[in-house]
């Protein structure tokens, strides 16, 4: 008889044990899906250079894709995409500077497991202006903090 419940309740413990992170809940997991957007902003036209005033009123359309996965420990994981079209007219017409059209795609991703942070965006937006001429600039920028609260990051332009 002992044995008979000692062998049930390693069983049991086995089974918990083994079958205990199935049993834990499941992530939880957003997605978000945006199409046609429109939005309007001043700005510069995009370069790696030193940005300065706005001079163009840049209207954007786009689609964007937002997903996010948060687990029951805490840890969460996101990630997103957005990628459009614009034109970009001077906010001054009588300043003789071009308009642009073109595409551009901005991405991200986001780790916090719960004592250490990371994350990675980039950008990439291609033009062409009333003038005839073209423009192509892709940025990646890099963060991360570590357990011990140290932090790194980097940014990489190039036009």
């Amino acid at each position: 008889m002992i044995r008979r419940l000692f062998t049930v309740l390693f069983a049991v413990v086995g089974l918990m044990a083994i079958g205990g992170p199935a049993l834990a809940a499941p992530p939880q997991t957003d997605t978000n899906v945006a199409k046609n957007v429109v939005e309007s902003f001043p700005d510069v036209v995009p370069s790696c250079g030193d940005a300065g005033d706005p001079t163009h009123l840049i209207t954007t359309t786009s689609n964007s894709v937002e997903h996010e996965t948060t687990f029951a420990d805490g840890r969460v994981h996101a990630t997103f995409t957005q990628t459009g079209t614009f034109v970009a007219e001077p906010l001054d017409p009588a300043s003789g500077l071009p308009s642009y059209t073109g595409t551009f795609t901005t991405w991200g991703g986001f780790n916090d497991s719960g004592n250490a942070v990371n994350g990675t965006f980039t950008f990439t937006v291609r033009g062409t202006g009333s003038d005839g001429s073209r423009f192509v600039v892709h940025s990646t920028d890099h963060f991360n903090t570590t357990p011990t609260g140290a932090e790194f990051a980097f940014t990489h332009c190039h036009d």
